[in-house]
């Protein structure tokens, strides 16, 4: 994803995202990263309807939901996506006006049939997320994850149990599903055979959601290898980290060099001016440190807003001249600039506070 894949976000937009900005390693790159990705959903049942509040909430920008399945009551004690009322309508077509209705600002597109490779070979997905119930499935995702070379995140729940992982078999030091799991259990039973506790679908599909989350947007937690194994009746996870098998007939001549979606990062064009350049300029200077701070070590003129509250009153800012942000130590205040430069302020910069 880069500078040149960018969308501009709406009006009033990122208010949605203020939580996720507020946090010290989320910026408006990670943000516009989650804008930019395309998720490719398989399987809108247990897993899938537990994560996708969450997938579409965080702003994932293009998400598109394959199943072919119709909505059962039997289900609705973990797919609590779904109404009672619903009942006999297409899970695809529920589960996308769901997702489109909780963010208006994200494309949701439902296919309401069964995957197979030559429906996604034409298209460009940055993840694919595995809902499905069934080993055969997750072999057939495994297989287009490598052949796409796309990353897969599968996970699965079995009574009350659930695992997760994230796997990109096609790179040359990275695991694939098989790695894992080289040979498909002959005796494995789905949920409506083996039965399945609801929090424990749900649990599973929200860490799910969670590990896509952390990946997309290029945080640190989530990287090909990472599996989760859960066991929600003794409360005991385990962790571990997948290693690719030479051996694994399915991932060992793909040896891909692979990037994090950190590493195609959009290119930052945020001016950093010393006080002196900035003087020249119709300017003015926006102080995005706390009140205590100010009080503490006051900037003379500078008009206070905090970065918290950016999002909020973003209008008061003039587009016809120069906005120059200022912090304790140029963190907050590239924070502050790409937010607004990502709201179409085009005349942004950060005055670097050591300059003064």
């Amino acid at each position: 994803m880069s500078a040149n894949d960018t969308h501009p976000f709406a009006p009033h937009e990122l208010s949605r995202y203020q939580r996720h900005l507020s946090l010290p390693d989320f910026d408006i790159a990670a943000q516009l990263r989650l804008k930019n990705a395309r998720l490719l959903i398989i399987g809108a049942g247990g897993l899938g309807a537990a994560a996708l509040p969450y997938l579409a909430g965080a702003g994932i920008g293009h998400i598109t939901i394959y199943d072919e399945d119709s909505i059962d009551l039997t289900n609705l004690h973990r797919q609590t996506i779904y109404k009672t009322g619903e009942k006999g309508q297409s899970k695809a077509k529920i589960a996308a006006s769901y997702a489109s209705e909780l963010n208006p600002h994200i494309t949701v597109s439902a296919v309401p049939e069964r995957l197979s490779t030559s429906t996604v070979l034409t298209q460009k997905f940055d993840l694919i997320f595995d809902g499905s119930d069934n080993f055969e499935t997750k072999s057939f995702l495994n297989n287009l994850s490598i052949k796409t070379k796309t990353p897969l995140i599968s996970a699965s729940v079995n009574q009350y149990a659930g695992q997760c992982g994230i796997f990109t078999g096609f790179s040359a030091d990275k695991p694939c599903y098989h790695c894992l799991f080289p040979a498909l259990p002959r005796d494995a039973r789905n949920c409506n055979e083996a039965g399945v506790l609801g929090t424990a679908a749900g649990l599973t599909g929200l860490y799910e959601a969670h590990m896509a989350i952390l990946f997309l947007a290029g945080l640190e937690g989530a990287s090909p290898g990472d599996f989760l194994s859960f066991d929600f009746k003794t409360h005991r996870l385990q962790t571990m980290t997948a290693t690719k098998d030479p051996a694994c007939a399915h991932c060992t001549k793909a040896g891909e060099n692979w990037t994090h979606p950190k590493e195609k990062d959009l290119k930052k064009m945020i001016e950093m001016l010393s006080m002196e350049a900035l003087k020249p300029k119709d300017h003015v200077i926006v102080d995005v440190r706390t009140r205590g701070e100010i009080e503490a070590d006051p900037i003379h003129g500078a008009l206070h807003i905090e970065v918290s509250e950016i999002p909020a009153r973003h209008e008061e800012l003039p587009k016809d001249k120069l906005l120059a942000f200022v912090c304790a130590g140029n963190v907050r205040s590239v924070q502050a600039a790409e937010y607004l430069s990502a709201l179409g302020y085009n005349n942004v910069a950060v005055l670097d506070k050591f300059s003064l």
